[in-house]
């Protein structure tokens, strides 16, 4: 997205969901500087409202007044106050007072087609191969493999670009979307109980996904790729090769 950095429109992305049950007018259906905090995958305790600036809110809010969008921002709000921050306000030349400009942007951002200023891959599902539409016999066997991403699994893959933090490389497929598979290191769901964290998850290519579910390798954290805004936590690669593996004494 031109001029819109991968947090603001990781930001963009999930506010454009929160829309759907956003009535504007009723701040009791906008979301919080905290909601949206946990919502995209951080977890350190800090003032949410000033860690979303430096992480999305700044940048998406004034690119949506450069790009002359409604104010989308302003359906996150402080709950005490029940209103956005008074940046938000003075971005726009306006007074935390005008409660009816506000409103109005929040009213604007619902009816606004905001489709073309994100990729397809931000919308869409993992999609399903054409050659398991219909059942097939079935054998037994172990793996690991969660079938639907997290949302926090498609913040992961996004801020990869959809490219494999160990090769690489990236599908592009016929719509135009990129394709590329998140993996749990240490698997959700029983016997595991991995949590669906981003230090839990990383971006892989089909094969490498497959070698990672069956334990066919295992992993050092510093051949794994990293970006700003995602870091694989040492303990669930440790998890991964000593319990997925069975490899001891990795660093």
């Amino acid at each position: 997205m031109k001029d819109l950095d991968v947090q603001g429109l990781l930001l963009l992305a999930l506010l454009t969901r929160k829309l759907r049950d956003v009535a504007p007018g009723d701040p009791r259906t906008y979301v919080s500087y905290k909601d949206v905090y946990r919502q995209l995958g951080f977890q350190k305790q800090v003032p949410y409202g000033r860690f979303l600036k430096n992480h999305g809110l700044s940048s998406l809010a004034n690119w949506t007044k450069a790009e002359g969008t409604p104010g989308i921002t302003g359906i996150i709000i402080e709950r005490k106050t029940s209103k956005p921050g008074k940046g938000y306000f003075h971005l726009f030349g306006k007074e935390p007072t005008d409660v009816a400009w506000w409103h109005k942007q929040v009213r604007l951002s619902k009816e606004f087609d905001w489709s073309s200023y994100l990729p397809v891959s931000v919308f869409s599902e993992s999609p399903e191969a054409s050659d398991i539409a219909e059942p097939a016999s079935r054998q037994e066997t172990k793996a690991y493999r969660i079938i639907r991403d997290t949302n926090l699994a498609r913040r992961v893959k996004l801020l990869h670009g959809y490219r494999c933090q160990l090769c690489g490389y990236a599908i592009r497929l016929p719509n135009g979307s990129m394709y590329a598979e998140a993996h749990h290191l240490r698997p959700l769901g029983k016997p595991y109980n991995g949590p669906d964290v981003t230090e839990n998850i990383v971006c892989l290519c089909p094969n490498h996904h497959a070698e990672l579910d069956y334990g066919a390798r295992p992993l050092r954290v510093g051949e794994l790729t990293a970006v700003c805004g995602h870091s694989v936590g040492e303990g669930y690669v440790r998890y991964h090769n000593e319990t997925i593996c069975g490899h001891e004494n990795m660093t």
